[in-house]
């Protein structure tokens, strides 16, 4: 790759999506395609290569679902900790809020859903690059609402949300935060009581 490239590495199950994508990216703007894969295995084995090179891409575009693991998330924080230098976009066909909050807090410094504008993912990819997190726009105004509704919450009480938006069970919340199962249902009531939602159904039906 040339030096001073802009380049960015795709991960999408999609296979059409994916090379769709990285083919109007690469028509429709100065960034040039490092790779691409369709899960996160072999994307941190392509990435590995190419920073092993000395040309670790200067940007990923990352799914959140990959053949219906919830595996995105993670993917974000393992890029986020072995290459710091790397922007994150998430490109995803969830857009809910509590998702979005998720994904950013994961490390992902843009986020653009599927239904946008392809030229809205280019302006994120460009933003990013400049050091700016980057929501999409029908989606800021969404999450500015979340983040209010949600200011009463303590710390941990958001982190035990954004694992229930995610569909992590009390026994699944429990080992990722290593605590007690109780300590989770607590937490859960607290989140209930404070949100004035009644079960997790109604929490990610409004949320997530």
């Amino acid at each position: 790759m040339q030096a001073g490239k802009k380049s960015f590495y795709i991960i999408d199950d999609h296979e059409m999506l994916r090379l769709g994508t990285a083919s109007y990216i690469q028509n429709n703007s100065d960034w040039s395609c490092a790779g691409s894969a369709g899960n996160g295995q072999d994307a941190l084995s392509d990435i590995k290569a190419l920073a092993d090179r000395g040309e670790p891409p200067l940007l990923v575009i990352c799914d959140l679902n990959f053949y219906g693991q919830d595996s995105g998330f993670e993917l974000v924080k393992v890029l986020r900790s072995l290459y710091p230098q790397t922007k994150i976009v998430v490109y995803s066909m969830f857009f809910a809020p509590g998702i979005v909050q998720s994904a950013v807090e994961c490390g992902a410094s843009g986020y653009v859903s599927k239904n946008a504008s392809s030229d809205e993912l280019i302006l994120c990819m460009e933003k990013t690059l400049a050091g700016q997190v980057y929501v999409q726009e029908e989606l800021r105004q969404k999450l500015e609402n979340f983040n209010s509704f949600t200011d009463a919450l303590t710390q941990r009480e958001k982190t035990v949300m954004a694992l229930l938006l995610r569909r992590f069970t009390n026994d699944q919340i429990a080992a990722e935060l290593d605590i007690k199962k109780r300590a989770v249902e607590n937490y859960i009531s607290s989140i209930y009581d404070k949100t004035g939602v009644n079960d997790k159904a109604e929490l990610v039906k409004r949320f997530g």
